[in-house]
């Protein structure tokens, strides 16, 4: 077993199964010279199934948090630059990025710089406050799939009979 947290690459072709997750052995019987019965167990490990639901919960929610930040890091630069808000991409970078900025308006005033420039505190209030919730929800998840301390294995065994003629 390695020690990645993830699910292993079912192409692999060392992987013979990919609900094998801890191991897996066959026991062949026979009688009379002939196999009777094929017998597979296979063992899940709870602990590496439950480490694989934080990793996919932690990216998740770090990729959503990234693109929210970009989206909010190009408002706030944009509109310290004094962008031409007759383009349409910037109309609708504004009009995307205010439903995340707008619960954070009026915290700050905004400080005019020049005639079109605005550093917009607000934004950086709202990147501030997102990334925290962001790193509350993957640690969230950590402590509701933390590792269970009891043995968590679970053997499955499935048995492949043959009648003797």
């Amino acid at each position: 077993m390695n020690n990645r947290s993830y699910p292993p690459n079912p192409d692999d072709p060392t992987v013979q199964d990919p609900r094998v997750m801890y191991g897996a052995s066959q026991r062949p019987n026979y009688v009379g010279g002939q196999q009777v019965e094929n017998r597979v167990e296979y063992a899940e490990d709870k602990n590496l199934m439950r480490a694989n639901l934080r990793y996919w919960i932690a990216t998740v929610v770090y990729f959503v948090l990234g693109v929210l930040e970009v989206i909010m890091l190009l408002r706030f630069v944009f509109r310290l630059l004094g962008a031409n808000q007759g383009s349409d991409f910037v109309v609708f970078l504004y009009n995307l990025s205010h439903v995340f900025v707008y619960p954070f308006n009026g915290i700050f005033n905004d400080q005019t710089i020049g005639k079109v420039s605005v550093f917009e505190v607000s934004t950086l209030i709202a990147m501030l406050v997102y990334a925290l919730v962001a790193w509350g929800l993957v640690a969230l998840g950590r402590v509701i799939f933390a590792p269970s301390l009891t043995d968590g294995r679970r053997v499955s065994v499935s048995r492949n009979s043959r009648y003797m003629q």
